[in-house]
């Protein structure tokens, strides 16, 4: 017995296997972009790595070059006191914040100081006195404290300074990249202060002579 198939179920046929195709070709086009993806993820991780290993690196040079300048032995030729003022952001609030700084200062080379001193900080209803040690170059100052009334606490002031015009041994401060850490707890608290301090020659040291500028001029030229 012949068995006859008709024109419209060979073409019923011809699309199954069309269909069949077409399925598969989109799964392998679908697992082909997951393997991308993947393969793209990978390199991006990779990446992110190398940039952290490298952001490391960075930092434990900086971090030698901080105790080189702490462990140099340094006679003081200024004494400073003043006040910084602003804001501590905590749990993204912020919080009124006012320093009390007070200490001395050594030269290190031309431009180069090292920093020994105190800072007490009031935040909100807390009062916390911090012991600092840093240095100072060119217009940027970084300082670092502890406390003896929290094991746990410490505090990073980093910033610039700049002499005030008119007002001779006087500097202004401004502390951005700075924040009180508790390392136990993981908690950060960034700062943000503004403010001065004024400076007094130790002994027979002879103070700093700042050249003046015209701020006019300067004003002129940058507004013009």
């Amino acid at each position: 017995m012949a068995v006859t198939i008709s024109p419209m179920t060979g073409a019923f046929a011809q699309t199954d296997v069309n269909a069949d195709v077409s399925v598969t070709a989109e799964k392998s086009d679908k697992q082909i972009y997951k393997e991308k993806q993947q393969q793209v993820r990978e390199q991006i991780k990779e990446q992110r790595q190398d940039l952290k290993l490298q952001l490391t690196d960075l930092q434990n040079l900086r971090n030698d070059r901080l105790s080189a300048h702490a462990e140099i032995d340094v006679i003081p030729s200024l004494e400073f006191t003043g006040k910084v003022s602003g804001w501590a952001v905590i749990s993204g609030q912020a919080v009124p914040a006012t320093f009390d700084l007070s200490g001395e200062a050594g030269k290190i080379g031309p431009r180069g100081w090292k920093i020994i001193g105190t800072a007490t900080a009031e935040i909100g209803d807390r009062d916390v006195t911090f012991d600092l040690q840093g240095h100072a170059r060119g217009n940027h100052v970084s300082l670092k404290g502890t406390t003896n009334e929290f094991d746990n606490v410490l505090i990073h002031l980093n910033g610039y300074f700049a002499p005030v015009a008119d007002d001779a041994g006087s500097f202004a401060l401004a502390f951005h990249r700075s924040a009180i850490i508790n390392e136990q707890a993981q908690i950060r608290i960034p700062l943000i202060l503004v403010g001065q301090v004024n400076t007094t020659p130790i002994g027979d040291t002879l103070p700093s002579v700042v050249e003046s500028i015209d701020i006019s001029s300067e004003l002129t030229a940058l507004f013009n």
